[in-house]
């Protein structure tokens, strides 16, 4: 006779589900912190309520109250962002029970690059560049702030593929 397992026990979340749950969530926030950025080309106009509400949210998730207390409705999107970006690289680098897949690695090292975004120095465009081949495979020599940025929040927006890669075999 096969197990069956209550609909209450099905729908509890586990520590592993958990942290890809946030994972993928912050990931969404990253991408919609970006896209807000290269809308207007405005990395340092404070980040909309809405967006400041969904980190601190997701910071309570995470039981950080601290950090939830030091953000407030005048923090950048660029600030917002790089915080996201430490939350990330914190939950993704050693995912219980997760085989680290090229493609998870590949984001991680990606996020590792994510301050060549907002940097101006010439050679921050090498980072940029490699930052875009680690999510494109695109070997083009240099790469421009919109495009690794285009790059990042494409795979921003995939993120829950290499966190769930049963649910499509499911």
């Amino acid at each position: 006779m096969a197990h069956t397992w209550s609909w209450e026990k099905m729908a509890r979340c586990d520590g592993e589900q958990r942290q890809r749950f946030l994972a993928e969530s912050l990931s969404v926030l990253l991408a919609d912190l970006l896209r807000s950025v290269l809308a207007d080309a405005s990395p340092a106009l404070p980040a909309e309520e809405s967006i400041v509400e969904r980190y601190r949210e997701l910071t309570e998730s995470l039981a950080d109250v601290q950090a939830r207390r030091h953000v407030d409705l005048g923090i950048t999107r660029t600030g917002l962002a790089k915080r996201c970006v430490t939350w990330l690289k914190m939950l993704l680098s050693t995912p219980p029970n997760v085989g680290a897949s090229p493609g998870l690695r590949e984001f991680v090292d990606a996020l590792n690059l994510f301050p060549a975004l907002f940097d101006s120095e010439p050679s921050a465009r090498s980072r940029r560049a490699r930052l875009t081949w680690l999510l494109t495979h695109d070997r083009r020599l240099d790469a421009s702030t919109r495009e690794a940025a285009i790059a990042l929040i494409e795979a921003c927006d995939h993120l829950g593929v290499l966190l769930w890669p049963d649910a499509e075999t499911a």
